[in-house]
């Protein structure tokens, strides 16, 4: 059996350039802020950095240092000791965008066997235990054996049986929660998609980014792991496996969210933060995007 993903293959890559922004507020004086920023573009053969990659930026500003961590995702690194009570967060960057369809082979899973370097993405991690999801991925993968067919069942049972909906769920919620409740978003279906495939012993990866053509907050899918082909993308909230590669903007991969969050650090305060507001952009007609692009985003928030 052969199964093309990706939709046609586009003749170029397709340059486009992102704006994000993030605001948090404090209720007291922050004497520091200790922030991981993972808002850069990842590099493989989706999508390639272009023109310098990215820029990231803070309000006040402090002290960055970059390096990529194990998985090749970007790190920005940066402390703020000016006392502040609050925090702007943007970031902004150029990519060229791979839509290719590759023709995949599809294969039995239980000829498939994965080496020492996919087992991480097999087990189970802080918001995704397969063990806990078992019998739904049994209901999900029904009578496919192979591969591909997995994969897509798993991917249309969430999409059809999970309700998107705001306001139930936080940063902590589990796959298992996720199961229980029947209703999450992007962050929360792709745990339960992660979650479902690794218990069939489909590895599977989390990824954050951007809808590039939905303006608004980041996004989240999953990518699983072909044989042959490496890491292949899929979305659970929108249901598809045939993903249109101009419509995503992968920041980072990692186990879970709880990996890979776009902003996590600490405070010192005597009071509590929280996010006000957040937003980013993705521009396929502009020259130029610059951090006060970014920044204008909040004009009116």
């Amino acid at each position: 059996m052969q199964t093309q993903l990706g939709g046609p293959l586009a003749p170029e890559p397709v340059p486009v350039h992102f704006a994000y922004v993030a605001r948090y507020e404090y209720s007291d004086v922050v004497v520091q802020n200790d922030n991981f920023l993972r808002l850069s573009p990842y590099d493989d053969r989706y999508q390639t950095p272009a023109g310098g990659g990215s820029e990231v930026a803070t309000v006040p500003a402090g002290r960055r240092i970059t390096y990529p961590d194990r998985l090749g995702n970007v790190v920005n690194r940066i402390r703020i000791t000016a006392p502040h009570r609050e925090l702007i967060i943007a970031a902004t960057g150029r990519v060229c965008l791979n839509d290719h369809a590759p023709v995949l082979d599809d294969a039995p899973l239980a000829s498939i066997a994965y080496g020492l370097d996919a087992q991480e993405f097999l087990t189970a991690s802080l918001l995704a235990d397969p063990e806990t999801v078992r019998a739904a991925a049994r209901e999900a993968v029904g009578s496919a054996t192979t591969l591909l067919e997995t994969v897509s069942g798993v991917v249309r049972w969430v999409h059809d049986n999970i309700r998107y909906e705001r306001g139930n769920t936080s940063v902590n919620t589990t796959a298992a929660d996720v199961l229980q409740s029947r209703s999450g978003v992007c962050q929360d279906m792709t745990h339960l998609g992660l979650a479902m495939l690794r218990a069939y012993g489909v590895p599977a990866r989390y990824v954050s980014g951007l809808l590039t053509r939905q303006p608004g907050e980041t996004h989240a899918w999953l990518e699983f792991l072909h044989p042959e082909r490496g890491w292949l993308p899929a979305d659970p909230t929108r249901g598809i496996m045939e993903l249109n590669g101009t419509d995503y903007l992968k920041f980072a991969v990692g186990r879970d969210y709880s990996e890979v969050p776009p902003v996590s650090g600490s405070f010192v305060s005597k009071g509590e933060g929280w996010l006000n507001f957040t937003t980013a952009e993705v521009f396929f007609d502009r020259e130029t995007v610059s951090v006060d692009d970014a920044l204008a985003l909040l004009e009116g928030n």
